[in-house]
């Protein structure tokens, strides 16, 4: 029988030979537009720091106070030793900010992705079908497979598809589940018809904001404020715009409840440090504070879209199609040759052959570096 690194020497042969293998890249300070990276100084867009709170003087002082307070580690999970004050506070703010409408709650965990994962795991189940978008988040898929529901993915965006799916549902509850911005295409989920179909048909609606929430809406409230539409669950993820880690879930207080006994994502797992709760509550805080950011993130986005000829961008995400997944390595490549740092996405993040580069814009850009960034991609998109 073979070894088990002789099994890993083979994968990794064939995951080199087909384009496919990554590499780590160090960074040896802050995710700012101009960063060190590999020991080299790149414009950086390639990160979900969108707003540039991830070093906002508020944020990080709030993270060395309570880091000074309660120290490095929280010591247990939420339900033993694991919440704070400052828990129980960040939840009640994140339920003020990005509540409403019944949703008077919000359960905080330690990542977007372990709140996905919890949520579906908890709410679905064999007397539920999920309804799931087909370009939805990793997350979201995991979250289906580990509640054991029955399962139906309607083609991207497909409202009509997803209706006819609806009216075949043979399960007593249904639960229509969606990005809000799509973390690769950056397009946005019709979030107010998601919910009109979904209404229809008695079904409820999960949004995964991840993308939206911070660059979304003038004050930063994501899908809900930009669209006017609210669905049942809206999952949104602290380790993007608000600059820090964690996932939470904004849901009414019964919802709340239920997660916090049986989300095993909740139950069983170790809580956020104190460090990182005070960093994401000075935040929000920020973001509540003021529109500039937002307004920023905006003007940046309007003009990084406008001068790589991409319309009716809304999103900080965009993408650029490349293809073939060896030219998406040689132009990211050469990107870097030229200063900047915009990895190539490939299958199995997107399909096979639709390699992009994923450009994402932020509010700390200077237009001089959207400018020289955008005339470099330009001339290498004509040479490839």
């Amino acid at each position: 029988m073979s070894s088990l690194d002789d099994l890993a020497a083979d994968r990794n042969a064939a995951w080199t030979g087909a384009g496919l293998s990554r590499t780590l890249r160090e960074f040896t300070g802050p995710q700012e537009p101009l960063a060190r990276i590999d020991d080299r100084d790149l414009i950086l867009f390639a990160s979900s720091n969108y707003l540039g709170l991830a070093t906002h003087p508020g944020v990080t002082a709030a993270a060395r106070a309570a880091l000074g307070t309660y120290g490095a580690g929280s010591g247990g999970s939420r339900l033993t030793t694991g919440t704070t004050d400052l828990h129980s506070g960040l939840e009640r703010r994140l339920a003020d900010f990005f509540g409403g409408g019944g949703h008077d709650d919000a359960v905080f965990l330690a990542t977007g992705y372990q709140a996905n994962l919890a949520v579906l795991q908890t709410i679905a189940g064999p007397d539920v079908t999920v309804y799931s978008d087909s370009l939805n988040h990793a997350s979201i898929i995991d979250g289906c497979r580990l509640a054991r529901a029955m399962v139906r993915v309607f083609p991207h965006g497909d409202l009509v598809a997803l209706d006819r799916l609806l009216g075949e549902c043979a399960t007593p509850y249904s639960l229509v589940v969606s990005d809000g911005v799509f973390s690769m295409d950056g397009d946005l989920a019709d979030l107010p018809g998601l919910v009109a179909v979904a209404e229809r048909h008695g079904a409820w609606t999960m949004i995964d904001d991840a993308h939206g929430v911070g660059t979304l809406g003038a004050t930063g409230r994501g899908s809900v404020e930009h669209h006017g539409a609210r669905p049942d669950l809206l999952v949104g993820t602290a380790s993007k715009a608000l600059g820090g880690e964690g996932g939470f879930v904004v849901c009414s207080s019964t919802v709340g409840t239920l997660l916090r006994n049986q989300a095993r994502g909740f139950v069983y797992s170790t809580a956020p440090s104190a460090a990182t709760v005070a960093g994401v509550r000075a935040a929000v805080d920020v973001l509540d504070g003021t529109s500039d950011l937002v307004a920023r993130l905006h003007a940046n986005v309007r003009e990084c879209a406008g001068r790589l000829d991409v319309r009716r961008q809304v999103s900080p995400i965009i993408p650029v199609p490349v293809g073939d997944e060896g030219r998406a390595v040689e132009m990211s490549r050469e990107l870097m040759e030229r200063g900047f740092f915009v990895p190539p996405i490939r299958w199995p993040t997107v399909a096979r052959g639709a390699a992009i580069l994923r450009v994402t814009v932020s509010a700390e850009h200077t237009p001089e570096q959207i400018r020289a960034f955008a005339d470099a991609l330009r001339e290498l998109t004509a040479r490839h």
